[in-house]
């Protein structure tokens, strides 16, 4: 679920407060930026109080479709163009906002769980920075070189925003990290499990899957678990490096996964890729004492 500007992405969900409603009332801090831009007038206005540089924003994008970087005033026109084509085409939808750059990011992630009744807890963090076309690559938890005093106050605005709105079950805060300012600012919630889950359960000893089912049914005991150890995800891709890492589908003549490592996937040695979904074909996901 992507939290725009407005009230429309949370209350989809049944939540009653909008992103800019929870920074208010100190819940999540948010980058520097507009609310929705109607014309590119407006968006010029808006770069213009925030500062170059900035990203033009589908509201109701996913997956890094519909974003587009404007260095200079210069470029603002033709990217708003192609962000509304984008938006358009992918969502039906061509509402858009300006929000300030981070040149130096990091996407930093936390796993909350709630019971619908107002306690949320965070079941730490998930770097997920390393990516190709603005798809997740590689994952981890914890998340390297960041400050404990960061990570806290990450942990920490993620339970807040829970709490702010009742959430029940298994859901993702996802954040901003600039790396130069050390500030964090609020992107997301996904409401649903994450692909990377597994290096939090590997770490905390839970099985976030049992737990939703536990906490659907009423039989859940919310408690707190120990964090212990590192874990690292990397997905599997069926694609072809020698052209531009595109999908490539097709029969697998060999499949070999290491016998120490989680492996999450459904191929084995004469499975058919086929081009009608997504090609990540696997998970392999290591743990260890530390990373």
């Amino acid at each position: 679920m992507f939290i725009g500007p407005g009230p429309e992405h949370l209350r989809a969900f049944g939540l009653k407060h909008t992103a800019r409603e929870l920074a208010a009332a100190n819940a999540v801090p948010l980058a520097p930026g507009s609310g929705l831009v109607a014309s590119v007038e407006e968006a010029e206005t808006a770069a213009a109080n925030i500062g170059f540089p900035v990203m033009l924003k589908s509201t109701a994008g996913g997956g890094g479709i519909g974003m587009q970087v404007c260095l200079r005033a210069e470029e603002l026109a033709s990217a708003y163009e192609t962000v509304k084509r984008l938006s358009m085409a992918n969502f039906k939808d061509g509402g858009m906002f300006v929000e300030k750059f981070v040149a130096r990011a990091r996407h930093i992630e936390v796993q909350i769980f709630g019971d619908g009744k107002g306690e949320v807890i965070a079941l730490g963090e998930r770097d997920c920075s390393l990516q190709r076309r603005n798809q997740k690559v590689v994952e981890e938890t914890p998340a390297p070189d960041l400050p404990e005093s960061i990570r806290a106050e990450l942990l920490g605005a993620a339970e807040r925003l829970g709490r702010a709105v009742n959430y029940a079950n298994a859901g993702t805060v996802e954040f901003l990290y600039d790396a130069d300012t050390r500030e964090f600012y609020f992107l997301e919630v996904n409401t649903r499990l994450q692909v990377e889950h597994g290096v939090t359960e590997q770490v905390t000893g839970v099985d976030l899957v049992e737990w939703m089912i536990r906490q659907a049914a009423g039989e859940l005991e919310l408690k707190r678990p120990a964090i212990c150890g590192a874990s690292i995800q990397v997905r599997v891709y069926a694609e072809d490096p020698g052209q531009s890492f595109r999908p490539s589908s097709g029969r697998l003549t060999a499949a070999s996964f290491p016998a120490d490592a989680r492996i999450e996937t459904w191929v084995e040695r004469g499975s058919e890729v086929t081009p009608f979904y997504d090609p990540m074909i696997a998970k392999v996901i290591v743990t260890a004492e530390n990373r």
